[in-house]
């Protein structure tokens, strides 16, 4: 029937063509019937239209004129090559109940701004996103797979009235001990300058999963060379790759310019298993498996010790998360352990750490941020300590025994909002080391480091921020230094986080 209902009009303006040109000829006897014959042809292509109405109906296309009328015009901004969504709309990322919303993640811990946007990467519960609105994301073609490609450049202008040790980042620990002569120095960098990648992918029966890569282009030896900082995979709540350990807590750090942050910042991001998983309303867990490193640095007679890792670290977290903020619980065990220079012999200690973490409003939109840590062998996850060998070290000449080092490292940071774009922070950080006997007197023993910045959001997503630096340093035999620093850094990001900023 249908073949035969698209054959038809093509045969009647076969038949209809030569009688127009028949109708145009001059009178014949003919004339009359010739138009009688096309005036049943017309009724019979009033009749086939009719019959096409009815087909359209049973299609469900009962006026295809009014259906036309209602298609969406293209949006200016689609035309000029912006993403628009008058296609259908995004996949939803992850569905959740309210519950299972505020456990992930509340407004506080969205809205809460910084310049380095360290929160971005962390993974959460269910893979639901830090911000709701999802800015930045567009649905692949073809897919239910959306994608968000961010990133930023920025770039870091340094004036150290004299030598504060590591160019690219302030870190105290390198400041030079005995304290050199004041020797002004000037350094530019965009080695912090990033780009990321962040695929959420929904899964039948499970949720979302989350596939994010992030790089920098903080190459070794100086070198401005791309450098992975995570890689990870995400499907509901089990997550393997590299990332943020779950000892620390990203959410909780400070709003600074700087790139490395304080001294007793923790600071390591790790390959790991991690399962996270729902404990009530607001309270989740967290526990990993964790790619380990004895940071063990000491020789006896000229001889090396030689690191080993018989186990992996293991760590665990439990977070509250509140309309005021958050707060964090979390501990790691570890099994430090070194062959000894002299004989080959193993050597362990057990190290273990605890850290209490928070960010929460205080007044208006300020906030305060900080962090309390303590432990026995947790140096490997400090900012200023991180590859120094302080993990662990024999205990006298005569003991050779290895005991994990007590580490004390708390930070505080207070952010104040002036205006809507305009805002500063003030942080303040100690890192200190309890060494053993048999550590030489050169060895690092604690620091300090001290910040205040103002940041200015311009226009859109672009920032400026001006920042004073202080750091001091001392050694295990009381000798120190220290250092300040005068940073001015400009950052572009590509996709906006927080737009109601």
């Amino acid at each position: 029937m249908q073949t035969a209902m698209k054959t038809m009009p093509l045969l009647i303006a076969l038949l209809w063509v030569p009688a127009q040109v028949m109708a145009q000829e001059p009178a014949n006897p003919q004339q009359e019937a010739i138009q009688k014959l096309q005036t049943k042809m017309e009724e019979m292509q009033a009749r086939m239209a009719a019959m096409q109405a009815e087909l359209d109906a049973l299609h469900g296309t009962a006026n295809l004129s009014h259906e036309i009328t209602d298609l969406k015009t293209v949006p200016q901004a689609l035309e000029t090559g912006s993403i628009e969504s008058t296609m259908p709309p995004l996949p939803p990322a992850v569905k959740v109940t309210p519950e299972q919303q505020e456990t992930a993640v509340v407004k506080e811990t969205a809205d809460y701004v910084t310049f380095s946007d360290e929160s971005e990467p962390v993974p959460r519960l269910w893979n639901v996103p830090l911000e709701s609105k999802m800015p930045g994301f567009f649905v692949l073609p073809g897919t239910q797979t959306m994608l968000r490609i961010n990133g930023n450049f920025k770039t870091d202008l340094m004036y150290d009235p004299r030598p504060a040790g590591f160019q690219d980042a302030f870190i105290p620990s390198t400041i030079p001990v005995p304290q050199m002569s004041s020797t002004n120095n000037f350094n530019a960098s965009v080695r912090e300058s990033r780009f990321s990648t962040d695929f959420r992918i929904p899964v039948d029966g499970i949720g979302t999963a989350r596939l994010f890569m992030q790089m920098d282009f903080f190459g070794s030896n100086g070198a401005t060379t791309p450098r992975l900082r995570h890689l990870y995979a995400q499907v509901g709540n089990i997550l393997v790759g590299q990332t943020n350990s779950n000892f620390m807590d990203p959410d909780a750090w400070p709003d600074i310019v700087d790139f490395w942050g304080p001294s007793s910042g923790l600071l390591a991001r790790i390959p790991q298993l991690r399962y996270s998983f729902m404990l009530g309303k607001g309270w989740s867990a967290a526990a990993s498996v964790e790619q380990p490193d004895s940071d063990i640095r000491f020789s006896v007679n000229g001889a090396q010790a030689v690191p080993v890792t018989p186990a992996p670290d293991v760590a665990l977290h439990v977070r509250y998360e509140t309309q005021r903020g958050h707060i964090m619980l979390a501990t790691v065990l570890r099994n430090l352990a070194a062959n000894l220079p002299t004989t080959g012999q193993q050597e362990n200690a057990f190290g273990w750490g605890l850290s209490f973490t928070s960010t929460w409003r205080a007044f208006g939109r300020d906030t305060i941020n900080y962090q309390v840590a303590y432990g026995n062998g947790i140096a490997r996850y400090g900012g200023d300590t991180g590859g120094l060998g302080l993990d662990a070290a024999p205990r006298s000449e005569t003991d050779m025994t290895l005991k994990a080092l007590p580490m004390f490292a708390p930070w505080v940071s207070y952010q104040h909002w002036w205006a809507r774009s305009v805002r500063s922070s003030a942080t303040f950080g100690l890192a200190q080391i309890q060494n053993t006997e048999f550590q030489p007197g050169n060895t690092y023993h604690k620091s300090t480091y001290s910040s205040a910045n103002i940041i200015w959001n311009a226009i859109g997503s672009l920032d400026f921020g001006a920042e004073f630096l202080y750091g001091w340093v001392e050694e295990k035999n009381g000798a120190h230094a220290n250092a300040p620093r005068f940073q001015f850094s400009g950052r572009y990001t590509f996709v906006k986080l927080h737009p109601d900023e």
